[in-house]
C-alpha cells in the first residue's frame, strides 16, 4: 500500500497534477534587450546582482544592442520577451502600426547628458556655466553625435536643434556614432563636435580632458522636460494577455530593485552596478549612481504626464504625426496595489 501511494504521488508530480513548491520551481528563462550599458540600466543591474530576478524564479539573458532601435525591433520580432528601454520608441512603433505596452516605469526623468569637444567649445566661446539658451544658439554649423538613428539620443538631438531655431541636417548635422568606446572615440577625434548619451559616457569624455559638459539633463538643466518615459519595461500585448504571471514577476523584481536603491547609500548602489560596469572608473561609477537615484521611479507607475511630455518632444522634433492614447500604450495593472 505504501509503495502504491508513493507511486501515485510520483506520477501526479510528473504529469503536473501536483504543483511543485515555489522554492523548487525551475527558474523561467527570459530574454530581454537593453539599449546601452549605462547608469540608465540601474534597475536591471540591481535586480540581477541583488537576486531580485532570482527571487521571482527568473533567469535573465540580457542583451545590449548598442543604442535604441534594435532593442525594440527584437521585441517586435518576437526574439525576446521584454525590452527595458525608452518609451519614445513605443509611441513611434504604434505610429507604424506595431503595438507594444509599457508595463512598468524604471526611470521617469531624462538621464541623457551632452558633452562638447573642448576645442569646439573654445572656438564657439561656450562654457559650462552659460545659460542653456545661449549654449543652444552655438549649435549652428556643428555636428551632433547620437548612438543610433532611431535611438532616444537622435530624437532628443532633433528636439534640441529645433528648440534652438535650427533645422536638423541642414543647420546642424546629426551623425550616428554608436555607444560606449565608439562614442568616445568619435568625440575625442572630432568626428563630431558634440554628442549625447547616458552617463557615465559623457562624464568619461570630460574626465579624460577632451570635452566639457554641454547639457546636464541629469541635474535638470533643461526645465522643459520635468518628466519623461526614460526607461520602461516593455512587452508585446500577447505576452501581457497570455502570460500575466511572467509580467507580474518581472515588474516585481524591477520595482524591488528601485526600492532597494532608493533606500541604500550611493556607494552601495555603485557596488551593485560594478559587475555590469566594470570598465567605468570608480569615481564616475559612484557619481553616476548618486545622480541616477533622483530619476528612479519609486513605485513603477507610468504617469500620464510623462507620457504627454514625451509626445511633446517627439512632436517638436518633427517625428510624431499623430498623438497617441495613454490607455492604449500604458498599463499599471501589474504594480503592487
Amino acid at each position: 500500500m505504501k509503495r502504491l501511494t508513493a507511486l501515485f504521488f510520483a506520477a501526479a508530480i510528473f504529469l503536473g497534477g501536483l504543483a511543485l513548491p515555489a522554492n523548487a520551481q525551475t527558474p523561467r528563462k527570459v530574454k530581454m534587450t537593453i539599449p546601452v550599458v549605462a547608469h540608465t540600466m540601474t534597475p536591471v543591474y540591481i535586480a540581477q546582482t541583488k537576486g531580485f530576478f532570482a527571487e521571482e524564479k527568473l533567469e535573465l539573458e540580457i542583451t545590449s544592442t548598442g543604442g535604441g532601435g534594435p532593442d525594440i525591433r527584437a521585441l517586435i520580432a518576437g526574439d525576446v520577451e521584454f525590452s527595458f528601454t525608452t518609451g519614445d520608441n513605443v509611441i513611434l512603433a504604434q505610429q507604424e502600426g506595431k503595438r507594444l505596452l509599457m508595463v512598468m516605469s524604471g526611470l521617469n526623468k531624462v538621464f541623457i547628458n551632452w558633452a562638447m569637444h573642448r576645442e569646439t567649445a573654445k572656438a564657439k566661446g561656450v562654457t559650462e556655466s552659460m545659460p542653456l539658451a545661449e549654449k543652444l544658439k552655438t549649435l549652428k554649423g556643428l555636428s551632433v553625435g547620437v548612438t543610433n538613428p532611431g535611438a532616444l539620443t537622435a530624437h532628443l538631438a532633433a528636439f534640441v536643434i529645433r528648440k534652438a531655431g535650427y533645422n536638423p541636417q541642414q543647420d546642424v548635422k546629426i551623425v550616428p556614432i554608436g555607444a560606449g568606446p565608439t562614442w568616445l572615440a568619435a568625440l575625442e577625434n572630432r568626428k563630431v563636435d558634440v554628442a549625447l548619451t547616458a552617463p557615465p559616457v559623457p562624464e568619461t569624455a570630460i574626465s579624460r580632458g577632451f570635452a566639457i559638459m554641454f547639457i546636464n539633463n541629469a541635474k535638470g538643466e533643461d526645465p522643459s522636460i520635468p518628466e519623461f518615459l526614460m526607461e520602461n519595461l516593455i512587452a508585446r500585448p500577447e505576452t501581457v494577455a497570455k502570460d500575466p504571471d511572467l509580467v507580474r514577476r518581472m515588474v516585481r523584481a524591477l520595482t524591488k530593485a528601485n526600492r532597494w536603491a532608493l533606500q541604500s547609500p550611493p556607494e552601495q548602489v555603485a557596488d551593485a552596478l560594478k559587475p555590469f560596469m566594470a570598465k567605468t572608473p570608480p569615481e564616475l561609477l559612484s557619481a553616476g549612481a548618486a545622480a541616477v537615484l533622483s530619476a528612479l521611479s519609486p513605485d513603477g507607475r507610468t504617469s500620464e504626464r510623462s507620457f504627454q511630455i514625451t509626445q511633446d518632444i517627439l512632436e517638436q522634433a518633427g517625428l510624431l504625426k499623430k498623438r497617441m492614447s495613454y490607455a492604449d500604450l500604458v498599463t499599471n495593472e501589474f504594480l503592487a496595489k
